[in-house]
């Protein structure tokens, strides 16, 4: 039963046309009869209706079309209705638009069908929800797969410490089934040794958001790098937040590394032998001045290769970083006699076998130099080394300044000292050298690439 008061068609009338949503009717073979201000306003239509789009499906786009002629048509007649059929609207502009179409089917007492009425519902919003989320289970779908696949132990693991889900990669590795594992403390489960609370202890010395990385054995002897990250809920209340652990078995490659560690040993050994042996033949061979030249020479190569991986920082990768520049700098220093004389300022630079080995054979001469001729000559003199590494290029600039020494005067010619400093940094290390013989002291600088 429907009430209808004064006005009331004109209302109901202006409440069809300006619905939010599309009304359309239609005859019973889908020509059209009516459409509301609401759908003309989608389409584009012109006032009156647009003679070329007679029917339903002539504002539908292709596949749409297809689909009403070959099932929404024939349901109309066969059931009388049909719900939330997803399909496209063809628009005056060229861009389809999603629409949900409901019909109903008006039949006389005889049943014979008089017409279809039909709502439209704007689902553009929708459509976007439901692409979202189309593409949330792909990435899901591919981040399930590439978990499931991965040779590394990878666990989700609760803030109390258990295990919520375990990947095949963890029955590989630690030997425990799924089943054996979830709901287990993952510090039982994965035993480490004297660390009977690992993750605890990770757990509680991490910052909020911090990833932890560390290495630590099995009691069988086994070696993993454990990778510790927060999954993070956003503080959702009655969520906990969750850990991702990986484990990655890293038994042979820490077992080649200390074998890459004994050979360069041995290596550095033999070396200083070999050096050894050539600074006792300089001496009984050369005359006394050059055999001292030519074994401090010697010395600061001996020195250089006692610098590469002194501090337990060799990298294993095969000719990465392995000395400390500070290091090199502060050993030539000694080797003046008294390093409080030097200023040195810099930040933390590593280098590689060949750059170490060239930059303190330049820095051995130059401290050389300045103990025959320059500021190291007498008490006053001072040296101050500046390097600054720029993180964007990789290049490294030294500079050596020579101040309180004697009153420098501009060689005639190039000694051997010079020599040798531009053939070490120019042909080892591509770089660009200068030097400046100003009156209150010698200068020197070298920029090169360190990658």
């Amino acid at each position: 039963m429907s009430y209808i008061v004064g006005g009331g068609f004109d209302t109901a009338a202006e409440l069809i046309e300006d619905a939010p949503c599309g009304i359309v009717v239609t005859d019973p073979d889908g020509r059209l009869r009516y459409v509301n201000a609401t759908l003309a306003h989608w389409l584009g239509l012109p006032p009156g209706g647009d003679a070329a789009r007679p029917t339903l499906a002539s504002l539908l786009t292709g596949p749409g079309r297809i689909f009403y002629d070959t099932h929404l048509a024939p349901m109309m007649r066969l059931q009388g209705f049909a719900r939330e059929i997803s399909c496209r609207l063809d628009t005056a502009s060229g861009t389809p638009l999603p629409v949900l179409l409901s019909g109903v089917s008006r039949r006389d007492a005889e049943g014979r069908c008089l017409r279809h009425d039909f709502t439209v519902f704007d689902a553009r919003e929708r459509h976007a929800y439901e692409k979202a989320l189309q593409q949330a289970k792909r990435e899901a779908d591919e981040l399930a797969a590439i978990v499931s696949s991965s040779p590394n132990a990878i666990l989700r693991v609760d803030a109390a410490g258990h295990v919520r889900s375990w990947n095949a990669g963890a029955t590989r590795l630690i030997g425990r089934s799924a089943e054996e594992a979830v709901g287990q403390p993952v510090a039982r489960i994965v035993a480490l040794t004297d660390r009977p609370g690992w993750f605890a202890e990770e757990m509680k010395g991490a910052g909020r958001g911090a990833e932890i990385v560390f290495e630590a054995s099995q009691p069988d002897g086994r070696e993993l790098e454990v990778t510790m990250a927060p999954i993070g809920t956003h503080g959702l209340p009655g969520v906990s937040e969750d850990w991702s652990v990986i484990l990655r078995d890293i038994t042979r490659r820490k077992h080649a590394e200390r074998r890459l560690k004994v050979i360069l040993g041995e290596m550095r050994h033999r070396m200083k032998n070999t050096l050894g042996v050539v600074a006792g033949l300089a001496r009984q061979t050369l005359p006394k001045p050059h055999a001292e030249s030519f074994v401090s020479r010697l010395q600061a190569l001996s020195a250089a290769h006692d610098a590469l991986g002194a501090d337990g920082a060799e990298d294993m990768s095969g000719g990465g970083t392995a000395a400390d520049l500070r290091l090199l700098i502060d050993t030539a220093a000694r080797t003046a006699g008294d390093p409080a004389r030097f200023e040195i300022d810099g930040p933390a630079v590593r280098l590689t076998a060949r750059q170490a080995t060239s930059l303190s054979m330049a820095l051995h001469e130059l401290v050389t130099n300045a103990l025959k001729y320059g500021a190291l000559s007498c008490e006053s003199g001072r040296v101050r080394i500046d390097y600054r590494l720029d993180e964007a290029t990789g290049r490294l600039s030294l500079r050596w300044r020579e101040r309180g020494g004697p009153t420098v005067v501009p060689p005639t010619r190039r000694g051997f000292g010079t020599k040798m400093i531009g053939m070490v940094l120019k042909a080892e290390l591509g770089g660009e050298i200068d030097f400046e013989f100003a009156p209150e002291g010698f200068s020197f600088e070298v920029v090169f690439p360190t990658r």
